[in-house]
């Protein structure tokens, strides 16, 4: 029945942020492997939330909890939404209509990133608050931090799978004020961790922004009202707690939404791994709930009185009539039964379950029976609670009652004289044989076995022979004879067998004897096979890479049992390494060959240059346990043998110096050849300048790196160039350094050769030229003025050098017979038209830097054609 009087409603105006939030937490769920499924979970205020700040998805960060550093960050989508109901449908008020919105994506947790002993946290950040908060200041500028923590997904170098405990889904009840109300927020760990609750103050978000970027720790708390602190989020007497189950308990005694929020701690063995934390809303309201209901029993007439112990007979009346009252008018009355000393789920055995209560006149009548036998040993403990249908929680009243069901005692059959072990030593195909006698105090008829650890006694041969069975008592012989045709020795020689007595009542509490053999059974001798090689002189021996290793290995078993000859490498698989062996198997004498071509293809001498090989004769006999032989041979693998190159500079010897002239091209050929007909890598190694390194990329060389087999060569290509040549004009030095190595595996060897080059600049050698010496200036075109054309090639078209690195072109100058200087210039492609002066002879001088030239030009006059 509802009994809403009255309801409190605080709409505050709103402001541009929209106002929805209720709370929520995270949840994360382990798939398989390194995946995993991240749930951002939300409660929405339907009546005072604005519709327009539902998300269609959310961004989550997750951070490492010792540096705060951000691992990833994850989009997660709404995947569902749906109401929060009510614990009574019938309470329902419209002004409190909480939705739960579920948003959830994939995420892949790699061990090589995730793998911090102190863990992760994950964050989200929202704004903002329903404006209805009591107990918080500006709820409509207060954000929410959704946080968990979840431990790494490798611990040790060892996988740690994990999932997050799951909250139980919240209801939107609300509160009466100054009555009690109970609320489950407990949680199940799908891994069986240990949970510890507490309360914890509600998280603000970092900033007054609809979705603040989620930063890293700390997290501050909301600001909440004066007087409001965590141990009284929700005032009340007493205010609001959280036991160690997860129920949360309170008397409010003020009205209001009053917003908390509250931390489940995961341990696993004593270590916290990870926690979650949800916010969450209570309103309490102004309502009476009514008066709770009454429960009573009896049996037989008389009533119970809590604290009694109820005698019941077996055989006799076990059924209890339960009576309820109620003074409010037109209640639903629920009974339920609960035990409390033991875990059976009693609650069927009250019929019936729900009645309606007419008036406070009525007295609703259920029956309780119990079973003949009871549910413990001990007086049962059961728990009879009535429940009306009050707003928004029902009201209860429990009636404890402690019954014992006389006649259904059991005691404990036993073995007379039971030793509890007995130790056996037998060979194989001796006979046991023990007598056992068993009885029962109550005249139960009795039941004895023989059960094996591992293996059925039948299969064995052992047997139970009877020799009585009457009410009470039971007689019976333990036989064995152990034989090769039934045990397999190979698996082991020791065997233990328990005897069970128990008995057939029909409540049977009574604990069953035990006498256990142990059996230690002795097999025939066998005779071990022996292992011997044929081509293997010693059984440690040193081989090199590129050679084989070849030999037979034999085996012999003197019993002629079957031989299973086998190799097994020691941190390693023989295949591999392209090992061949492959074994064999036969009666009395076999032999397979062992071969192994080395190779550099498959052996890596960084990672292991030595193997242990164990060969392996074993024996199945026929009776008993196989005897093996082993011989371990130690290869010990060596590089390959090889043979330097040899590298040489053609018509040059190693060391020599060639003159190297400016502007002139230096052509050598560099050629190394193998023996071993190996690749080759040939190459300009360095080269030095003057006493120091240079790079030879600046420098421009042309010489190309070749690699091939046996035999490889290259050219060497460099016109030196001024600013290779000393500023005093000395020689400069530039010794170049090759280098041809060999490819052997983990042998590789080297020739290297060495050439200087004497850098010189370019001579002038003035002598090897002859310049023009005459000019026609008469207007025709042909010879009008005198030049000279300056360059360095005395057999080709060239009057004079134009110069060299330290002595080039200054100016010219002209003068006539008289000494009298005519023209001067210093342009190097200048130009003199005798203009104004008589025909005759006139004599120049070139000057270089250090040097000059004197030569005389002839100047005609006449007219032209």
């Amino acid at each position: 029945m509802k009994k809403l009087l009255t309801f409190l409603l605080i709409i505050l105006p709103c402001i541009s942020m929209a106002t929805h939030i209720v709370g929520g937490e995270f949840r994360l769920i382990h798939i398989e492997g390194t995946r995993y499924e991240l749930r951002l979970i939300q409660y929405f205020d339907e009546v005072n939330g604005d519709p327009e700040a539902e998300d269609d998805f959310a961004q989550i960060h997750i951070f490492r909890k010792s540096d705060d550093v951000n691992m990833r960050i994850l989009n997660v989508y709404q995947v569902s939404s749906a109401f929060v109901p009510y614990t009574n449908p019938s309470c329902t008020d419209e002004s409190i209509l909480f939705r739960q919105i579920i948003y959830s994506a994939e995420l892949n947790l790699p061990p090589a990133q995730f793998n911090d002993p102190e863990g992760y946290y994950a964050v989200f950040e929202r704004c903002c608050r329903n404006n209805i908060v009591s107990n918080v200041v500006s709820p409509e500028t207060t954000g929410q931090t959704f946080y968990m923590e979840f431990p790494p997904v490798s611990f040790n170098n060892q996988s740690f799978l994990n999932s997050s405990p799951e909250l139980s889904a919240p209801i939107s009840d609300y509160a009466c004020i100054n009555e009690s109300f109970v609320y489950d927020f407990s949680a199940t760990d799908p891994d069986g961790d240990s949970l510890v609750y507490s309360l914890e103050a509600p998280l603000n978000s970092s900033r007054f922004e609809a979705v603040p970027t989620p930063t890293p720790a700390p997290h501050y708390p909301v600001n909440f009202t004066d007087g409001i602190e965590v141990n009284n989020m929700i005032p009340g007497a007493p205010p609001l707690r959280i036991d160690n189950e997860g129920k949360l308990r309170v008397i409010p005694s003020e009205l209001g939404v009053f917003v908390f929020g509250i931390k489940v701690e995961e341990f696993r063995n004593g270590n916290k791994i990870g926690e979650v934390r949800r916010d969450y809303q209570l309103l309490v309201v102004d309502c009476n709930p009514g008066e709770a209901p009454e429960i009573f029993a009896r049996h037989e007439g008389v009533f119970y009185n809590e604290g009694e112990l109820l005698s019941l007979s077996k055989n006799g009346n076990r059924c209890l009539e339960i009576l309820v009252t109620d003074q409010d008018p037109s209640e639903v009355i629920r009974v339920s039964a609960e035990g409390i000393n033991f875990d059976d789920d009693i609650a069927s055995l009250i019929n019936p379950s729900l009645q309606l209560m007419e008036g406070p006149d009525d007295t609703l009548r259920f029956e309780l029976c119990l079973p003949q036998c009871p549910y413990t040993e001990r007086p049962m403990q059961i728990n009879l609670i009535a429940y009306d249908d009050a707003c928004s929680q029902p009201l209860s009243d429990t009636l404890r009652i402690d019954v014992v069901i006389d006649g259904a005692e059991d005691n404990d059959p036993f073995i007379v004289g039971n030793p509890n072990v007995v130790e056996v030593s037998l060979e194989e195909g001796e006979s046991f044989s023990y007598p056992i006698r068993g009885l029962d105090e109550d005249g139960d008829l009795l039941q004895l076995e023989a059960v094996g650890d591992g293996f059925d006694v039948a299969d064995l041969g052992m047997r139970l022979q009877e020799r009585l069975l009457i009410p009470g008592e039971v007689q019976k012989v333990f036989e064995w004879t152990p034989s090769c045709e039934q045990v397999d020795f190979s698996e082991g020689n020791e065997f233990e067998v328990d005897v069970i007595l128990s008995d057939n009542s029909d409540c049977p509490f009574g604990e069953p004897d035990i006498l256990r053999f142990r059996f230690t059974v002795n097999p025939p001798d066998n005779e071990r096979p022996i292992l011997t090689t044929s081509g293997l002189e010693e059984t440690e021996i040193s081989i090199r890479i590129d050679e084989t290793l070849s030999f037979k290995v034999l085996a012999e078993d003197i019993d002629n049992d079957f031989i299973v000859l086998s190799a097994e490498g020691d941190g390693f698989e023989l295949n591999d390494y392209n090992i061949y062996f492959p074994g064999n198997q036969g009666i009395k004498s076999i032999e397979s060959p062992f071969s192994w071509r080395l190779s550099c293809n498959v052996i890596d001498l960084a990672e292991r240059s030595r193997f242990e090989i164990t060969f392996l004769a074993r024996d199945n006999s026929s009776c008993g346990a196989p005897s093996v032989d082993s011989l371990k041979l130690i290869v010990n693998v060596l590089p390959p043998l090889n043979e330097a190159p040899e590298l040489y500079v053609r018509n040059f010897s190693n060391g020599d110096t060639i003159i190297a002239q400016v502007n002139r091209l230096v052509s050598f050929d560099v050629i190394s050849t193998d023996a071993d007909n190996d690749i080759v890598t040939l190459r300009l190694a360095g080269a030095v300048f003057n006493g120091n390194e240079v790079d030879t990329e600046i420098i421009n060389f042309n010489f190309f790196p070749v690699r091939g087999r046996g035999s490889v060569g290259s050219i060497f290509n460099w016109a030196p160039r001024c600013e290779t040549v000393a500023a005093d004009n000395r020689d400069s030095y530039l010794e170049l350094f090759f280098v041809a190595i060999d490819s052997k595996c983990f042998n590789n060897k080297e020739d290297t050769v060495s050439i200087v080059l004497r850098i010189v600049d370019e001579p002038l050698n003035l002598e090897a030229y002859e310049p023009r010496n005459a000019i026609t200036p008469n207007g025709d075109q042909q010879g009008d003025f005198f030049f000279l054309r300056l360059c360095n090639d005395p057999d080709g078209n060239c009057d004079l050098p134009s110069g060299n690195c330290s002595n080039i072109f200054q100016r010219i100058d002209i003068f006539n017979r008289w000494g009298k200087k005519v023209f001067s210039s210093d342009d190097i492609n200048f130009e003199w038209h005798a203009e104004g002066v008589p025909a005759g002879v006139y004599y120049y001088t070139l000057y270089y830097n250090t040097e000059s030239y004197k030569g005389q030009v002839y100047v005609f006059l006449r007219k032209p054609d």
